[in-house]
């Protein structure tokens, strides 16, 4: 009996030893953190690993006083896959994507009919992640990794994850990931996702902080990436470009968002030479109304909005004044609204698809989904009647309830 118990217990202890065949330790893998996608000659895809060295940044950083914070290399292949594989023929340690949260794609091949059927094949490794982050970059992917050198970050990695939390803040790109790229891989919608660039683009000034894309701010010096904007992608291929302003509209006409709120610049409706800084706040779901029995389909929409008021540089007192009040609220409002449906007017003619997911509601108005598919969402939305209604409500106007005094007024009173 007690022979079979002792037999018992080395088998169980043997089983639990068994799973460590296949270790390794830390020193002996590659962690890339950051993956760029490019166009090669032959129907290559041109792959570009960014390899973390774990001693820079951390603890042991004593130890590795002289070594770079990353390795960059780049192979032409197939696919991700084998190239990962003819990496390792280059660095001595085994590569590893435990800890790719970023993918760099360049707009060329973005744009290309291969971008589709690379990006779905590599999810067959364990190791791809779907919630890692894609960004479109208007350069070649190994030129943006490699002239990406934030800084106030050593790593490579917290520079990306700390982006991506500013990025949810602004709502000026959208949420990209890999999940929601082939989730939106249909006729019904578009997929957005991040816009980057290192290259400047010569532009004018816009009046508005939000009206550019990425290259096009007004910067001097400072970190060499821009991020602005998104790249809009029609049945896995990317079809074209839209604006910070254009994604934060898009965003919120979504029923369910993950920007809530952001900061924008309006018009003062009392002093056209100035601009008012408001804080924009989605005050609860869009609600989305459709019709679409008849052959152009009728779609009401309510945004409901508060706005916070946070800067009036024209120092009007609209704090005390209930008409005043009424006029910038109208204004911002009026403002938003035009911005809303010339926006709407350009998806609608430029891709016959929208980025509202408004597809969603669309689909609860058939009983099947062939019958679904039968309607040809994306066609009849083309010509859909859209008409967008905001309620919006000044909610405060700062913690200083008066505005300061008028420079000349201040000197007059000191006398």
């Amino acid at each position: 009996m007690k022979k079979g118990i002792i037999a018992f217990l080395l088998a169980c202890v043997a089983l639990l030893l068994g799973g460590c065949w296949d270790k390794l330790e830390l020193e002996e893998q590659a962690f890339v953190v950051v993956l760029g996608l490019d166009k090669a000659p032959d129907g290559l895809v041109s792959v570009t690993f960014q390899v973390a060295n774990p001693q820079v940044g951390s603890s042991d950083k004593g130890a590795a006083q002289n070594e770079p914070p990353s390795d960059i290399v780049t192979f032409a292949a197939p696919d991700i896959l084998s190239a990962k594989e003819i990496a390792n023929s280059v660095i001595t340690r085994k590569i590893s994507f435990a800890h790719l949260r970023t993918i760099v794609i360049s707009q060329a091949f973005a744009s290309s009919k291969l971008f589709n059927h690379v990006i779905g094949s590599s999810i067959r490794d364990p190791e791809m992640r779907r919630e890692t982050n894609l960004i479109i970059s208007r350069e070649r992917a190994s030129e943006f990794i490699t002239r990406n050198k934030p800084r106030l970050e050593t790593r490579p990695h917290k520079y990306y994850a700390f982006m991506q939390e500013r990025w949810r803040d602004t709502g000026y790109v959208p949420f990209s990931t890999l999940n929601r790229y082939f989730q939106r891989l249909g006729r019904d919608t578009l997929f957005l996702s991040i816009y980057g660039t290192t290259k400047r683009v010569k532009t004018k000034y816009a009046r508005e902080e939000d009206q550019y894309l990425a290259g096009e701010i007004p910067q001097q010096n400072g970190d060499p990436v821009q991020i602005m904007g998104s790249a809009v992608f029609k049945s896995g291929r990317m079809v074209g470009t839209i604006t910070g302003e254009e994604t934060r509209i898009a965003l919120f006409l979504r029923r369910k968002s993950m920007a809530h709120s952001y900061i924008s610049s309006y018009p003062d409706p009392l002093n056209p030479d100035y601009q008012v800084t408001a804080r924009v706040i989605k005050d609860g779901n869009t609600r989305i109304k459709m019709d679409l029995s008849r052959e152009r389909p009728d779609v009401q929409v309510t945004l409901p909005l508060r706005a916070q008021i946070l800067s009036i540089p024209s120092f009007t007192d609209y704090a005390e004044d209930p008409r005043k009040q009424e006029k910038l609220r109208k204004s911002i409002e009026d403002s938003l609204k035009a911005k809303i449906d010339a926006f709407i007017a350009k998806i609608q003619q430029t891709y016959e698809c929208e980025p509202f997911l408004w597809h969603l509601v669309a689909r609860k108005h058939f009983w099947t989904l062939k019958a679904y598919q039968a309607y040809d969402w994306g066609a009849h939305f083309s010509k859909a009647k859209i008409n967008v209604t905001i309620r919006m409500r000044i909610e405060s106007f700062g913690k200083q309830i008066g505005p300061p005094l008028p420079l000349e007024i201040e000197e007059d009173q000191a006398g």
